[in-house]
């Protein structure tokens, strides 16, 4: 489904900007800049709450799906699948470097 795949793009969108932001975040943390790492980290943190927004319309939406196609393209089924689980681990990267 193109609505489905345009979400995943969009996701996949704000996780790239949050990682962005995480690791310029670090660079000012590291050069002692609180000010400018804090901004960055709000930033990244912004971008992740738009992931999240999206992935969890995304899951919402392919369970709408099933109710109407009980049987979806097993396609559609394994592109999802992995967007899930790539976005699941950079989720949780760029969480994790936020933490440090």
């Amino acid at each position: 489904m193109k609505k489905i795949k345009k979400m995943v793009d969009s996701i996949n969108d704000e996780l790239h900007g949050a990682k962005e932001y995480a690791e310029t975040a670090i660079e000012y943390k590291v050069l002692g800049d609180t000010v400018r790492y804090n901004d960055y980290k709000t930033m990244a943190n912004q971008e992740l709450t738009h992931a999240d927004a999206l992935h969890k319309m995304a899951v919402e939406d392919i369970e709408a799906l099933k109710k109407v196609y009980p049987d979806p393209p097993q396609s559609m089924l394994e592109k999802w699948n992995k967007s899930h689980k790539e976005y699941i681990e950079k989720y949780a990267w760029i969480k994790q470097m936020l933490a440090m």
